[in-house]
């Protein structure tokens, strides 16, 4: 089960295959989400999973590289670090989170490893729904020092 998440070679590659634009990235990252949630879902997967990630994260600081011997939440956003080149900014997921990287524990992305690390499960799949929305929809923003999303409301003149 845990093949339902490409590795960094793989998706980054898949990407460029579909073009290598946003569009592609959006979709890439929702699938890597959706097989990222099927193994939380799972018992037998969320109990690798939880192994996996002890392994190592104390010492290696990026194990987006590294997956399935290593697990860094940013596995699942590959296609999105990749299309801005690392420029958080530029992300539309960055940019809507105070233009924070996705690595910090508190970020959008972030905040999967901090809940795995936690072993919170059931807000793991409760914060995946909050990812998913954000991915769908501009008009919501992530609010790094609350920890939570945000609506911004739309005036419609």
């Amino acid at each position: 089960m845990l093949d339902l998440i490409l590795s960094h070679d793989r998706i980054y590659s898949k990407w460029l295959e579909m073009g290598g634009g946003l569009a592609s990235a959006l979709i890439l990252t929702k699938q890597q989400l959706k097989g990222f949630e099927k193994i939380v879902s799972s018992d037998q997967a969320w109990k690798s999973l939880l192994e996996i990630a002890a392994r190592g994260r104390t010492q290696d600081a990026w194990l987006a590289a590294d997956w399935p011997s290593g697990f860094d939440e940013l596995v699942l956003c590959v296609p999105l670090c990749k299309l801005v080149d690392w420029e958080c900014a530029k992300c539309t997921i960055g940019s809507r989170q105070s233009n924070f990287s996705c690595a910090h524990d508190n970020s959008l992305f972030g905040l999967i490893g901090t809940l795995v690390e936690r072993q919170e499960r059931r807000e793991l799949l409760e914060h995946l729904k909050k990812i998913e929305l954000m991915l769908e929809d501009k008009n919501y923003f992530w609010d790094i020092s609350g920890v939570d999303i945000v609506s911004i409301p739309v005036n419609n003149k």
